[in-house]
């Protein structure tokens, strides 16, 4: 069978999509099943959250990707984007990070690594039904000083990082690193295509704030079966 590795996506995919950061949390059966996963396959997880969130979240994985893989984690490893060795990048994202602070009725959520670079920070509006008064602003000082920023079709925020990456750079890094025959990836948004692309098995997470979105995977699942798909479709070893 070889070494076959799962991973997965947070926000939307282990833990609910419309909660706040300090709430999201594992649903209490998928852990449970993650604890089984984890003895028998390679698990990590892949998210645009930061590292110390996600091992405050989902501790004792075999490997994390962070930031849309601007910082991994495998092992006694730290792997970090080459764009932290720019101070005029880090400057950049410093400063329209803090004017991004003084937008009304967001939630701006930092992203930073480990080592306190911040990497990355996400705007989000989900609780005021619409996108903030001086957003536009905020984005065209982003693309203006070299910063990635990622627009969503269907999702109310928006992404800016120090560097353009992404899931599916992320999960290429993680199966080179955890030296992976076999890849299941397990995700729910438009930032998971890339991912979805890279894997050998592709599992879309279904929820109420995306079902208008259409991809070709391999597998879809509601929210709420997940664990029960897990049981009976990877430590059943029917598709591994």
């Amino acid at each position: 069978m070889g070494r076959v590795g799962i991973l997965f996506d947070f926000d939307g995919t282990l833990s609910p999509l419309d909660v706040s950061r300090d709430v999201a949390r594992v649903r209490d059966d998928v852990a449970a099943v993650l604890g089984e996963l984890v003895k028998r396959y390679v698990v990590g997880v892949v998210s645009s959250k930061d590292c110390s969130f996600l091992l405050s979240r989902v501790p004792s994985l075999q490997g994390y990707a962070c930031v849309d893989g601007l910082e991994v984690l495998v092992g006694d490893y730290l792997i970090l984007d080459s764009a932290v060795t720019s101070r005029e990048l880090l400057k950049s994202i410093e400063d329209v990070h803090t004017e991004a602070r003084g937008l009304r009725d967001v939630f701006v959520e930092e992203k930073r690594s480990l080592l306190g670079f911040l990497l990355g920070f996400s705007i989000d509006w989900r609780r005021r039904g619409g996108p903030p008064e001086g957003l536009d602003r905020v984005v065209r000082e982003a693309t203006s000083r070299g910063l990635h920023v990622v627009n969503y079709r269907y999702n109310p925020f928006v992404d800016i990082y120090i560097s353009r990456r992404g899931k599916g750079d992320a999960v290429k890094i993680m199966r080179a690193l955890l030296n992976l025959d076999k890849l299941i990836y397990v995700g729910d948004g438009e930032n998971d295509m890339p991912a979805f692309s890279v894997a050998d098995i592709s599992v879309l997470v279904r929820h109420d704030f995306n079902r208008e979105l259409r991809l070709d995977v391999d597998y879809e699942v509601e929210f709420g079966e997940l664990a029960r798909w897990l049981i009976t479709h990877v430590l059943s070893g029917r598709i591994s």
